[in-house]
């Protein structure tokens, strides 16, 4: 399993994340590839930067893939970006959304011997 990262932001963090993913998702729905779309997104925070590209990549691949049902190589095509990536950060997000869930399975049933090692 991938090392999984994740970040608590501050209120300032979260609106520099916000705005950001706005951008970044205006830019694709206008056309730009997803590494244009993302140089829109003037984040100066290197690290913030990168989480904030990881999600909207995520979300993008959540909505389009999972949602709407778009094959994986049509959504490669449309963020101009390789396969192989997508299909990384694709597995990498279903390995979050389960480490999710095994999180919130132990917090709410901390006495099951399921999930507790």
């Amino acid at each position: 399993m991938a090392d999984v990262k994740y970040k608590d932001y501050t209120p300032e963090e979260s609106m520099i994340y916000e705005e950001a993913l706005t951008k970044i998702r205006e830019g694709v729905k206008n056309g730009l590839s997803f590494s244009e779309a993302c140089s829109k997104a003037d984040v100066q925070d290197a690290g913030l930067k990168e989480y904030i590209e990881d999600d909207a990549l995520k979300i993008m691949i959540a909505e389009m893939h999972y949602q709407q049902n778009v094959p994986l190589q049509e959504i490669a095509d449309k963020l101009k970006i390789s396969l192989k990536k997508l299909v990384a950060a694709s597995m990498e997000m279903l390995e979050d959304v389960g480490t999710t869930a095994a999180e919130a399975y132990r917090e709410e049933n901390p006495d099951s011997p399921i999930g507790h090692a």
